[in-house]
């Protein structure tokens, strides 16, 4: 039995991460009303809801611009061009590999076939996501700043949701810069001897030995790339509230932001479904949205990341098409 389950680790949890999603997608829409979200979603702004898919259109070739400077860093120079075909790609895998890692396993794969540098690949999707992060939560840090000024007093959020807030906008960075600029692992050690043997230790030396690889030039760039891309990001999700008819402060989605991207980060539900919409009602709720419009907002933002999958399924039957063209014919050519 355990052989088996060892075997048919990954499937299980595949499976696992599918019937937890649906079990949350029901019960949240059990509670905010299923025939109120379709409702909502069927009242959308197009034009809004347009100009979001572009903005996310936008983003993508903002982050595959950051992976290339992080890959340049290492000394592995693939096309950007090539880089953005691989994010798209990576998006068609997470509409139907369960996990949020999905696609940058594909990503990783991929790259590591045309190029041959498997750990370069590794470690720059992963310092792709956490510059990213980074730089949502900076973006946080200003907005916190701006929110509890006398300018934007009228910002009104619950004790709870201020907490979750600060320890996301300043937890994210202040452990980022740590882990570059200190040495945890050694500190660990010293204080706990058998630290290796504690859960997601080796992950944790992992993460740390990857953000020590890269010079801090490229660490700065990286960071800087993210402060354009969280701005459109905060862009994106203010149309897709548009889009619904939600008419918030541009700070509440600049706090909200950084929260959304960590949820997103969370390899627990089927590419977030049903953990997302319940972030959202969360958020959401206590700034006046009502819950059905909430989750009407975290589909449809679902909506644009499934759209970008199509766009990279398409992309790839075209370049195997062409590669297929183009590829010898038996029979043809030669002597």
């Amino acid at each position: 039995m355990a052989k088996f389950l060892r075997a048919n680790r990954k499937k299980l949890v595949g499976l696992s991460q599918i019937a937890l999603s649906v079990i949350l997608l029901v019960w949240l829409l059990s509670r905010v009303g299923l025939g109120e979200v379709v409702a909502t979603l069927s009242r959308i702004n197009w034009y809004w809801y347009g100009l979001a898919f572009l903005l996310f259109q936008l983003n993508v070739v903002i982050r595959a611009f950051r992976w290339y400077v992080l890959l340049r860093a290492l000394n592995d120079e693939p096309r950007f061009g090539y880089l953005v075909y691989l994010y798209y790609l990576g998006f068609f895998a997470n509409n139907f590999i369960p996990s949020g890692f999905g696609g940058d396993l594909v990503k990783v794969v991929t790259l590591r076939q045309s190029h041959g540098h498997g750990s370069e690949a590794l470690s720059s999707v992963l310092m792709e996501r956490v510059t990213g992060l980074v730089g949502s939560s900076l973006i946080a840090i200003g907005a916190l700043l701006w929110n509890t000024s006398a300018h934007a007093a009228d910002v009104d959020l619950p004790l709870a949701l201020w907490a979750l807030i600060l320890v996301t906008a300043l937890g994210v960075p202040v452990a980022f810069f740590v882990a570059r600029w200190a040495d945890p692992i050694a500190v660990l050690r010293r204080i706990y001897p058998k630290a290796s043997s504690l859960p997601f230790y080796d992950k944790f030396e992992r993460l740390v030995n990857t953000i020590h690889r890269y010079p801090l030039n490229a660490l700065l760039a990286a960071l800087l790339i993210s402060l354009p891309f969280t701005l459109n990001l905060i862009f994106m999700q203010v149309t897709i509230a548009d889009a619904l008819g939600v008419h918030l402060p541009f700070g509440v989605f600049a706090l909200f932001v950084p929260i959304i991207a960590l949820i997103n980060l969370l390899p627990i539900t089927f590419n977030g479904l049903g953990l997302r919409e319940g972030i959202y009602t969360f958020l959401f709720v206590p700034v006046g949205v009502p819950a059905a419009t909430a989750v009407s907002m975290s589909l449809a933002f679902y909506f644009l990341r499934f759209s970008a999958g199509l766009l990279g399924g398409l992309m790839y039957a075209i370049r195997s098409v062409v590669a297929f063209v183009r590829a010898p014919q038996p029979g043809r050519g030669g002597s």
